[in-house]
């Protein structure tokens, strides 16, 4: 029996101080409080949670409910309970992947893999032909953007009206104020991005209360001379300042920054907007992880900071740019046409090198999906490729 099979193994079920208690067959034990296993019941009347279809409230609950051990087997046990006589059923795979100790709370926490620039000897790579045709690749295509922040795209269309067929692999447009931006010469420039000089590694939309979350970024047409794209990990470079300077750190994970955008001539024809939003850099989770980066040097407002903060602020500031711009984190790569890049934007800093003004003129497209709906795809493909997969638990970015 190998050691999958074990972990889900029922070996042992009781009561003790009126908590269920299971031994698993790979020697790991669960206690559950009784409160939070009759809310999690999932019979016919209380429904689930997953589709929010229930007839158990909290508050209907007996605080002093108490559990009564009815029986179990290898697959699962049954409770009833005090009060009503309500009985329950749990398997023990529910119960094992749901277990809340330490040890299965980390289990079901994704890692990011941290990367520098002497982590790749290629860069991860997805192939779109395949990936439209093969779910079992599209979802090792999102996968490793959880897991490393990115991954480069190769035969997708340069065609204007086919390009919603990458934007697709990732889940449903975001529809900003910027709408479907291309990037290319013009006449009269509005965002950097449309021109030629080199941009430091950024997080696009820094401005927004909820920032931008995954961007697909796909190339129409690649300059003659320059323009490679640049990539860095900003989860990476976090964890530097961390190590380096705590006293910087802990102050951009607290102390609010404000970034803002007047746009008065939208590329989209749209009316003018003046956006501002006030957060920390550097995001951390309940477990003190870092789980969002949101940062573009050329966004920051005038700091308006208490007084005893604002050389702090500015120290922190330039420690963390340092590291951020730090060629021994960056990876340097040209695009061609029909290549392009989906990468997490609350989490990687992206740039180019300059690039030259002759024709063929470049012209790329920016696009975005929003996280939670790029977690959804992820969840939706394992559900359907995968029997009962693990319910990972995400970073949330920015905001959660």
């Amino acid at each position: 029996m190998n050691s999958t099979t074990l972990c889900f193994r029922i070996d042992r079920a009781r009561i003790v101080d009126n908590e269920l208690h299971v031994d698993w067959g790979d020697g790991h034990r669960s206690s559950f409080h009784p409160l939070w296993l009759r809310h999690q019941c999932e019979c016919d009347f209380c429904g689930t949670s997953l589709t929010a279809v229930r007839g158990l409230y909290i508050p209907d609950i007996p605080q002093d409910t108490l559990p009564t051990l009815c029986g179990h087997d290898d697959c699962g046990v049954q409770i009833t309970w005090s009060g009503d006589n309500h009985h329950s059923r749990y398997t023990a795979r529910w119960l094992r992947n749901h277990c809340y100790s330490d040890q299965e709370r980390e289990r079901r926490r994704h890692r990011p893999l941290l990367w520098d620039s002497t982590t790749f000897d290629k860069l991860p790579c997805a192939d779109m032909n395949v990936v439209e045709q093969d779910k079992a690749a599209r979802l090792r295509l999102l996968e490793t953007v959880a897991d490393y922040g990115f991954c480069k795209i190769i035969n997708a269309p340069t065609e204007r009206d086919q390009t919603d067929r990458m934007i697709a692999l990732v889940g449903q447009q975001r529809q900003t104020h910027f709408g479907n931006l291309v990037m290319k010469k013009r006449k009269k420039v509005n965002d950097v991005g449309d021109i030629n000089a080199a941009l430091a590694p950024h997080t696009d939309e820094s401005y927004r209360l909820s920032t931008v979350g995954i961007t697909v970024f796909q190339v129409l047409c690649p300059s003659p001379l320059g323009g490679e794209s640049t990539l860095v990990d900003g989860f990476e470079a976090a964890r530097r300042l961390r190590e380096e300077s705590p006293e910087d750190f802990d102050l951009l994970t607290t102390v609010p920054i404000a970034t803002h955008r007047l746009d008065q001539s939208p590329n989209n024809g749209g009316p003018p907007r003046w956006y501002e939003a006030r957060l920390p850099i550097i995001r951390l989770d309940s477990e003190q992880q870092v789980c969002g980066v949101r940062l573009n040097e050329r966004q920051i407002a005038p700091l308006d900071v208490p007084a005893d903060l604002v050389g702090p602020c500015y120290r922190s500031l330039r420690r963390f740019l340092t590291i951020l711009y730090d060629p021994a984190l960056r990876l340097t790569s040209k695009l061609y046409a029909g290549e392009g890049l989906v990468f997490d934007n609350q989490r990687l800093l992206h740039g180019r090198t300059e690039f030259s003004l002759d024709e063929p003129a470049r012209s790329v497209l920016t696009n975005s999906v929003d996280l939670e709906e790029f977690h959804s795809n992820i969840r939706l493909l394992r559900a359907e490729l995968m029997d009962d997969p693990l319910p990972i638990t995400f970073g949330q970015g920015m905001l959660g």
